[in-house]
């Protein structure tokens, strides 16, 4: 990752003037009539303010880029508009969705010559209204007026959302690179998953009731199925057996299409994706990410399964929906019973490193079946009382929430891509058969309102965030005890790692800490030469980042991360009000005989304050590590021969005196 983004955005501080054309080519297409339409300008815009916050561009370049690409692109708008009048609604694509620019009339007819400021911020009209001033005749002059004002609040409003999250990367890339890399994993997912749904929704929903009866039709033809389909589709026949039939029937066929593929391929071509997926996520994996996915996989959670059902059952029940709750029942029992039985009918294996309380076999995942049949069914119940526009609403929020649930199993290292495919596939179509029959048998729900709230107060209720960092400890991987001699230490027959284990460069942050022994001893001696244990960033002063006015001493310690851990010790000594020293120390598996010492490494970096875009203050490490090793090495001249010491790269630290 860092072999690709070090140079792309080398190349980008080193050209601001081709980074500011880019910009105002986007700013320029983003506002004119039909690009517009096309363009993603609001997505690329908050990535330029990110890039803003990462100091790889100046602000005040790229705003003026900005304004002068969204004036350019509305006033050639506005041109066209003019030139064209009414010619335009026989233009592509006008002329194929004439609701377009209908919009655009009926929201400048509305707000007259305000409308191309306010357009310009209203998505729905924003590419569509400069060209309607100038088809219905606004005044140039006027237009230019609005053009430009709207344009100057226009490039801030579009730049500060990603200079704001860029500044967040900033704090984060401090900490841990792993959980930017993370955010922006979840950033895409979720929006492709949102995309994906609404898009596959508006394609599928005009064809389903044409796809349901030519279902319908194909059963009736075949004598084997015509009892099923007739389950499925006829309102006045019951379903109970069909549905059951049909349950048993994609077990019986999920279950011969996984041993027949693992028999004909012997696992080699989807063992290899596995392991690809599985060491991507693992790399990403950090204590604050690990804590993040604890809570994302919480709605597929065995105790949030129940209370949710439970509490959408006995809703049902009050409001007298029996034949609802007898198809949610179904749900909710296919994705409970279904795992249990292909898991230990395939007995495939887990990850190695998974914990073992949650059982040896993977495939498929329970989590993402019991999410898919609860969430998915509820959304399908929520879906049909609204109209049609807005149903694809519930399907994509049960999307990201599976989605979530689906990315957290993989990224803990419990079960394999393939283990999650199969739950996804065999979940959907069990789900899309229920609703299939739900809407052909049961009527729809008349207190929608009331089952939307009572759904996602439910699943508010059923989070467990009190033992979040208890549940976490359960994913931890598990660091296996290495003895070695003293000897062995002495003469650096280790292999220690040189750098820290998570930040973007190859060579950032080395490790020129070893010690060996109680690390408290260390934080004795470092105390009587002016350290002091540093307040690590919490909850609690998390706000002080906020103030670009407080000086260093005023500023929590970021924690950092090597090998998906945090520091076990962490002091601070200031050398000035934006100057400190900070000494961490990691701990290893390591431990010397005789003695049992343990080992741990670390470093010592400077850090000073760094202000972003005169809204945030974070402490920045500084990339020159020779003076910090200089400066550690001469307050612990105390230990004398207990210390040996590389000048500018390495301290090891012996505090035991009883090794023989």
């Amino acid at each position: 990752m860092g072999e690709f983004f070090t140079p792309l955005l080398a190349w980008i501080g080193e050209n601001p003037f081709w980074a500011g054309i880019a910009v105002f080519i986007v700013a320029f297409s983003e506002s004119v009539a039909l690009f517009g339409l096309l363009i993603p300008g609001v997505v690329m815009m908050f990535g330029f303010g990110t890039l803003i916050a990462t100091g790889t561009l100046n602000f005040w370049p790229v705003f003026w880029w900005s304004v002068t690409g969204a004036v350019a692109g509305d006033g050639l708008s506005f041109w066209l508009g003019r030139h064209f009048q009414e010619k335009l609604k026989d233009f592509w694509p006008f002329s194929r969705y004439p609701a377009t620019l209908h919009r655009g009339i009926a929201f400048f007819e509305r707000y007259g010559g305000k409308s191309v400021a306010i357009g310009r911020f209203f998505g729905p009209v924003r590419a569509v209204i400069p060209l309607v001033a100038g088809m219905l005749g606004m005044s140039p002059l006027r237009f230019l007026i609005a053009n430009v004002a709207s344009a100057l609040v226009w490039a801030p409003a579009y730049l500060l959302p990603g200079i704001v999250f860029g500044a967040s990367l900033e704090v984060a890339s401090e900490v841990a690179f792993r959980l930017v890399a993370l955010m922006l994993l979840l950033l895409f997912l979720a929006w492709v998953l949102f995309i994906l749904v609404r898009g596959l929704f508006r394609l599928i929903q005009p064809h389903a009731t044409n796809l349901v009866q030519h279902g319908f039709e194909w059963g009736q033809l075949h004598r084997g199925f015509r009892s099923i389909s007739r389950s499925l589709a006829d309102p006045n026949h019951p379903e109970a057996r069909g549905l059951a039939f049909l349950a048993t029937l994609l077990l019986i066929t999920t279950s011969l299409f996984v041993l027949l593929t693992g028999i004909v391929m012997d696992g080699s071509l989807t063992g290899e994706m596995d392991l690809l997926v599985y060491k991507a996520l693992q790399s990403l994996r950090t204590p604050w990410g690990d804590q993040l996915m604890v809570i994302f996989t919480n709605p597929g959670d065995l105790s949030t399964i129940f209370v949710v059902g439970f509490g959408i059952a006995s809703l049902l029940l009050l409001q007298g929906h029996r034949r609802a709750l007898y198809y949610l029942l179904a749900a909710v029992a296919f994705g409970l019973i279904t795992p249990l039985l292909l898991k230990y009918s395939l007995r495939i294996p887990r990850p190695i490193n998974a914990p073992e309380s949650l059982g040896p076999w993977s495939f498929p995942s329970a989590h993402v079946m019991r999410s898919i049949t609860l969430y998915g069914f509820l959304s399908i119940m929520i879906a049909r009382t609204l109209i049609k526009e807005w149903r694809w609403l519930p399907y994509s929020i049960a999307a990201l929430l599976v989605g979530g649930v689906t990315l957290s199993r993989l990224y803990l290292g419990v079960h394999w891509l393939t283990d999650i495919l199969g739950s996804v596939s065999l979940g959907i179509a069990w789900i899309a058969l229920l609703g299939v029959a739900y809407y052909r048998h049961v009527e729809a729900e008349s207190h929608t309102t009331t089952l939307t709230g009572s759904a996602l107060l439910l699943l508010c209720v059923s989070y467990n965030w009190i033992h979040v960092i208890e549940r976490t400890a359960i994913f931890q991987r598990m660091q296996e005890r290495q003895v070695v001699s003293f000897q062995s230490w002495q003469d650096r027959q280790i292999d220690f790692p040189h750098y820290r284990h998570d930040t973007l460069g190859d060579e950032n942050h080395p490790i020129n800490i070893q010690l060996a022994g109680d690390q408290q001893q260390l934080v004795s001696l470092l105390e009587q030469q002016g350290w002091e244990k540093a307040e690590m960033l919490g909850w609690d002063n998390l706000l002080r980042l906020l103030s670009p006015s407080p000086p260093l001493q005023g500023l929590p310690v970021l924690p950092q991360v090597h090998d998906a851990r945090h520091e076990q010790t962490v002091m601070v000594k200031y050398l000035s009000e934006q100057s400190r020293l900070i000494v961490r120390l990691w701990s290893t598996p390591i431990r010397i005989e005789p003695g049992g010492m343990a080992v741990a490494i670390g470093n010592v970096t400077e850090q000073q304050a760094e202000t972003l875009i005169g809204l945030l203050k974070i402490p920045r490490t500084v990339q020159q590590f020779s003076s910090p090793v200089n400066r550690l090495s001469r307050d612990l001249e105390t230990l004398k021969g207990s210390i040996s010491h590389e000048p500018g790269r390495l301290i090891r630290i012996l505090l035991e005196a009883d090794v023989q």
